[in-house]
């Protein structure tokens, strides 16, 4: 049995979700057909499953997801997706077409087959389980040649299985084994790429020879620590940076070029921080000395100030600086109220803390000044000006505001006594010169023409809790803890997407480019194409 799988200008994507070798991938039907414009999903990079090389490109496996790796640009193409989710988390091994560097991938029970060029995904099965697979340098066009226990079989290109004999000069995929036999420097070398090989976590899993336009040297799949290049002569191996550094996305903020990510601490993996680029052809992984990653469990906010990222989490504010890898951690003691991070802000130069327990506010010129003593209150959200120095803070009791040079929180004008405008804020944004929080189930904003407060239309019960807020070029978006919608105003919300149908994971944090919303989910970050939640 064959089918074929058309994918168009992108192939459906549903993430790289990366757990173990045969883990079960992403089940739940989606709501619509992506494409990669659309909509992209990436999530753990670390995980390599299988390896294969065609004249010029690295084609990389993942449990979830194929990608493409020019060496001579250092540029990725996809990440693609078979339309059928899990299909790719049974893989056991890859081989390169040579008649067109299509991607031939073993399975246990027959094969799928992908064409980067047309973005074409084929698959079939043979009766009985397949005990060896290889092509055939003897006739190359014969297509990929699988053992079972009823004989040999040969996968057609376009579809079909067919009885075959054994092939003449078979070439079969390349294990690790074989090529530490052939070059010893590989396994002697190991400590470099297997990073965590002391708690058991990292090995070899897949390997594939570069030759020619490849350069000269060995490219090293592992299953916790990513891609890896060896050239023959040298002496230690390089880094290949694909997708993000670790299971959950966190917290995300538009730099230069892209988004910085920050990603949790989950089982065997370290919390740590990724670059992505806007149009996906390059990564970025902080490698900081330290063996355990950044010092925290779970980011709740990043941004940046000045040549650093500052990431409030569960377990203080952190500094990182991402040309040299530098760490450090903020806790109490050093002028902050509590450790627990609720949300993080800067403006003009400072940065706000919002903790459970108080407000704490970042210069360079005197570091951490604890702010508004009296305030001991969780501070859900806040939003350093304007006025110059004022800082408008979000509470389980509503909003309130700090004005420069005072010492206790006030209740802005125009908010009135009603109950409604009164409760939780967990988000805060300037849309122009419009105040704008989050509360429950509305969006609170100021008239800037009257300085009264208002209410929205209720937003999409979809989403779930509200929690994060954020303005985009062409509205103001809203994340719930099940998915994220376009909120305005005075208008009803726009479309909402949800986990799992078209969100991998719960929503954490939300960020707004001039193209895209970046959405970090706790099964990996989603970029989607602005525009597609509505007007």
């Amino acid at each position: 049995m064959v089918t074929r799988q058309p994918a168009g200008r992108g192939a459906r994507l549903l993430g790289l979700l990366l757990a173990v070798w045969f883990a079960p991938g992403l089940t739940a039907a989606q709501s619509r057909a992506w494409n990669l414009d659309e909509r992209a999903v990436l999530t753990n990079g670390r995980q390599i499953t299988a390896l294969a090389t065609t004249r010029d490109r690295v084609l990389v496996v993942t449990p979830s997801a194929v990608a493409s790796y020019d060496p001579g640009t250092r540029a990725w193409r996809g990440p693609w997706q078979p339309a059928t989710p899990g299909q790719l988390a049974a893989v056991r091994a890859a081989l390169a077409d040579p008649f067109d560097d299509a991607l031939w991938l073993v399975l246990s029970g027959g094969w799928l087959r992908f064409d980067p060029a047309m973005q074409l995904w084929e698959s079939g099965t043979v009766p009985g389980g397949v005990t060896d697979a290889a092509l055939d340098d003897a006739a190359p066009a014969a297509g990929l040649f699988l053992r079972t226990s009823s004989g040999w079989y040969s996968a057609q290109r376009g579809g079909g299985a067919l009885p075959a004999g054994a092939p003449v000069r078979p070439r079969r995929p390349l294990l690790p084994a074989q090529a530490i036999q052939a070059n010893p420097t590989i396994e002697a070398v190991s400590a470099y790429y297997l990073v965590s090989a002391r708690t058991g976590r990292a090995r070899l899993t897949a390997v594939a020879r570069a030759e020619g336009f490849l350069g000269q040297g060995w490219y090293l799949g592992t299953s916790a620590t990513g891609l890896w290049y060896l050239a023959d002569a040298a002496g230690r191996p390089e880094p290949v940076c694909f997708g993000l550094p670790g299971e959950e996305a966190d917290a995300v903020f538009v730099g230069p070029g892209g988004v910085w990510v920050a990603t949790g601490r989950t089982p065997g993996v370290d919390p740590n921080l990724g670059f992505v680029a806007a149009d996906l052809t390059s990564f970025q992984w902080v490698l900081p000395p330290a063996s355990n990653g950044i010092p925290y469990n779970q980011a709740r906010r990043l941004v940046g100030l000045g040549s650093s990222l500052w990431i409030g989490s569960d377990q203080g504010v952190i500094r990182v600086q991402p040309a040299d890898a530098d760490v450090e951690r903020f806790e109490p003691g050093r002028g902050l109220p509590d450790g627990r991070i609720a949300d993080l802000a800067q403006r003009r130069g400072r940065l706000v803390a919002g903790t459970a327990h108080g407000l704490a506010s970042w210069t360079d010129s005197s570091g951490w000044t604890s702010l508004a003593p009296t305030f001991a209150d969780e501070a859900l959200a806040v939003l350093p000006g304007p006025p110059p120095d004022t800082i408008w803070v979000g509470t389980g009791r509503g909003l309130f505001f700090l004005p420069p040079l005072e010492t206790d929180l006030l209740q802005p004008a125009g908010l009135g006594e009603g109950l409604s405008l009164q409760g939780r804020v967990v988000g805060l944004v300037w849309r122009g010169d419009t105040l704008v929080g989050l509360m429950n189930n509305r969006l609170l904003w100021r008239d800037p023409g009257r300085g009264e407060f208002r209410l929205s239309p209720l937003l999409s019960a979809a989403i779930g809790v509200p929690r994060i807020l954020v303005n985009g070029p062409d509205g103001l978006y809203v994340g719930g803890d099940r998915g994220v919608t376009r909120a305005g105003l005075s208008t009803p919300p726009g479309r909402a997407l949800t986990a799992p149908e078209d969100l991998p994971g719960a929503v954490r944090d939300l960020a707004v480019d001039d193209r895209y919303l970046w959405i970090a989910t706790a099964r990996g970050l989603v970029r989607l194409q602005l525009g597609i939640l509505g007007p």
